[in-house]
């Protein structure tokens, strides 16, 4: 795609482009001139003549949705953009900041990208993202392509922005407006082997992604069904092989046992429950309600001292385990 100049809204006033910030295989991305804290994203010519209607289609009906409009948490879509012949190009959206969610997920980057992290901060992250997204399904929204390049995490707060969020899923005026893209990694069983532009998420598939997430990120990256002598994650998430909890069997080398015993009894039962039962049964996962209460509590005890806050304990955490507050008692022996 030749650099573009300007673009121009619905009632044909121009807007003066920056230098190209970014292209995707959607996509490019410019800053406006004169507002650089606005970006505009404009299809790729092939995207267009594919389904330039669809998308039209799609990024009017977001714009309904006027409350996300006004967070600044949430990259949606603000205005249409146009060409000289007012022929639809893209949309304009407020510019997010932070680094990917990936780096703060891996076991190494995270040192480079977001030094003094602790489990605390993790928790803080986690928590906003619970939060956000719950907002997002009150207004008929499903994310449904869960990606921790698409999640940005400011440095030295807890703040997190979403952005891609012309993949969400959208219910609007009665109708439905899909979520076209996914992994099947990140993705649950009752809609594998199928069309992803087919599916229609619900607040269970969603709770189930989600997991996914909120495991990757306290425990440094690794997917909860990555198990040594197992099979490849896809079909341990199929089986609802989990190699964390009763036994503890197939747990990867490295510091996953260290890190996985120091987390609080009800958290980890969270993922036991969502990663193995409900694997296969949707009602046995713990939703974003259930989850945004575990991490909340989870934030507060850790405030208290009642829980180890390095990224990589030294140490499993002892079968007994008593805060400082002795009323407390959580036992890592059965999980």
């Amino acid at each position: 795609m030749t650099q573009l100049t300007t673009v121009f809204d619905f009632q044909g006033r121009p807007q003066q482009l920056a230098k190209k910030l970014g292209e995707g295989g959607e996509g490019v991305i410019y800053p406006l001139a004169q507002r650089p804290e606005v970006l505009v994203k404009i299809y790729h010519e092939r995207e267009l003549a594919k389904r330039g209607k669809i998308l039209q289609e799609k990024v009017e009906a977001m714009r309904g949705v006027t409350q996300l409009a006004s967070e600044k948490s949430v990259s949606w879509p603000l205005i249409s953009v146009f060409d000289a012949q007012q022929r639809w190009l893209g949309y304009a959206m407020y510019k997010a900041e932070g680094k990917d969610m990936f780096l703060l997920a891996h076991s190494m980057l995270y040192k480079k990208h977001f030094p003094g992290l602790d489990r605390r901060a993790i928790t803080g992250y986690l928590i906003n993202l619970v939060q956000q997204l719950k907002t997002l399904q009150d207004h008929g929204v499903m994310i449904g392509d869960y990606n921790l390049h698409n999640l940005l995490c400011q440095p030295n707060s807890d703040k997190v922005t979403l952005i891609d969020c012309d993949s969400y899923q959208l219910q609007f005026n009665g109708r439905h407006y899909a979520s076209p893209v996914g992994t099947p990694d990140m993705t649950p069983i009752e809609h594998h082997g199928k069309a992803f532009s087919d599916l229609v998420r619900t607040k269970e598939s969603e709770a189930f992604s989600l997991a996914i997430i909120l495991f990757k990120c306290l425990m440094l990256g690794r997917h909860p069904y990555d198990i040594v002598g197992g099979e490849d994650p896809v079909t341990n998430l199929k089986r609802g092989d989990f190699a964390y909890g009763v036994g503890n069997k197939g747990i990867p080398a490295g510091p996953w046992y260290n890190i996985w015993s120091h987390m609080p009894h009800r958290l980890k039962s969270s993922f036991i429950a969502t990663f193995t039962e409900g694997a296969n049964d949707p009602a046995k996962r713990t939703s974003l309600e259930e989850w945004l209460e575990i991490l909340t509590l989870y934030g507060k005890e850790i405030d208290k001292d009642w829980h180890e806050v390095a990224i990589t304990p030294s140490e499993p955490k002892p079968k007994k385990y008593h805060g400082n507050n002795r009323s407390i008692s959580q036992s890592a022996s059965h999980c």
